[in-house]
């Protein structure tokens, strides 16, 4: 697959953090932090609200610099999202902003091998209602334990939130094999609990192939949908059988 880059990610992360350097030192009344998460998220919100601008060659960089360099509005433009984002992700941080993203996966030597797991994803509903439930806990086991995931961003338990619909998502770190094209099956369970709420399982088996390449690039397209979850409300008769 060739090379294929989004050159707006180097002009969105230099304009979020020019004006993180901006706000702190006015001493702004609404910038609480600046920590390199909170500047991340930042620059992942304008990301997803600005069309990329993708290259392939030295060429396609050189048309597209002119072409952003040369462009006031692209720019003044990208500087009020950037503004907004800011305050949004001031007013409302993620419980680990100010802790380093490091990669939680052990280190793979190119000679050995590993299991690499796909990103789990589900969603937790009323059973009564269906609809979306937030203010769940979610916990990812393999027996009986806490899976370890990739980083600090993929937190396990995870919380789920009305602004996302109930959804949860696990990337859990990779196992070692003993070699290559080795077939596995990881029988993992979901835990649930919500106050209020009878607290739920879901077991769920992924067959994984060992590989011998290092894969360390979150891949949404490698991805598991688990079946949604429903949990009733204590004091309710019915019961969500699938569940288990």
């Amino acid at each position: 697959m060739e090379n294929i880059h989004n050159l707006m990610e180097e002009t969105v992360l230099s304009h979020v953090n020019d004006l993180y350097d901006q706000a702190k030192a006015r001493n702004a009344a609404w910038l609480t932090c600046d920590c390199k998460n909170c500047r991340l998220d930042t620059a992942s919100y304008v990301l997803n609200r600005i069309p990329p601008r993708y290259v392939v060659s030295g060429r396609g960089v050189t048309y597209s610099n002119a072409f952003l360099n040369g462009n006031s509005q692209v720019s003044a433009d990208i500087d009020k999202l950037v503004i907004e984002g800011m305050k949004i992700i001031n007013s409302a941080k993620r419980p680990y902003h100010r802790e380093q993203r490091i990669n939680m996966a052990p280190s793979v030597k190119p000679e050995t091998f590993a299991f690499h797991f796909p990103v789990f994803e589900g969603n937790i509903l009323d059973g009564q209602t269906f609809e979306p439930l937030a203010g769940a806990q979610v916990k990812l086991n393999l027996n009986g334990s806490a899976v370890k995931m990739m980083d600090i961003t993929w937190p396990n338990p995870c919380s789920t939130y009305g602004t996302t619909k109930g959804t949860y998502t696990f990337w859990a770190v990779p196992v070692e094999a003993e070699s290559e094209g080795l077939v596995k099956k990881f029988n993992f369970s979901i835990h649930v609990e919500s106050e209020g709420y009878c607290p739920a399982d879901c077991i769920f088996t992924v067959p994984v192939t060992s590989e011998t390449n290092e894969k360390r690039d979150l891949d949404s397209t490698y991805s598991v949908k688990i079946k949604d979850i429903f949990l009733f409300r204590k004091g309710t008769e019915d019961e969500n059988e699938d569940n288990f």
